[in-house]
């Protein structure tokens, strides 16, 4: 049914069931697994107390322990295709569909924080709402 499945990961506790129903998913449908973390640029840091760079290597550094936990997940007989974008994070997902011909998108409802949530929206509130391929959105009250 699914050739290409897609999961977004923030590294929360949602993202992380998100992750476990993907790699399952693709594993039934034989399909292969991309994984995708997006480093937030709306957010600006620009005062003299945090030096950007830090903080833009620390979610870098973010974004490849998330990467590697859902390939540990996979394990060696599912193969994952992994990515760190930068840029507003539904736009960046849905980017990624469309350039990897992907047939289904896998989120977690709710993210690390809550205020940045209410400061610029769900992103998967966006992408559910925005993308041309079912979503799957898992909440944090699935196993």
């Amino acid at each position: 049914m699914y050739d290409h499945i897609l999961v977004a990961t923030d590294g929360s506790a949602t993202a992380q069931r998100a992750s476990a129903h993907a790699v399952e998913l693709a594993g039934q449908a034989g399909a292969d697994l991309h994984a995708v973390y997006v480093i937030e640029t709306r957010t600006g840091y620009d005062n003299a107390i945090v030096d950007p760079e830090v903080v833009r290597q620390n979610f870098q550094e973010e974004g490849e322990a998330a990467l590697a936990a859902i390939e540990d997940q996979a394990g060696p007989a599912l193969a994952v295709t992994t990515a760190i974008r930068e840029g507003v994070p539904h736009e960046e997902v849905l980017a990624h569909v469309d350039e990897n011909d992907v047939g289904l998108v896998v989120v977690g409802s709710k993210g690390r924080s809550a205020f940045k949530t209410r400061l610029l929206g769900s992103t998967a509130e966006a992408v559910l709402h925005s993308a041309r391929v079912p979503v799957l959105v898992v909440n944090d009250n699935v196993p």
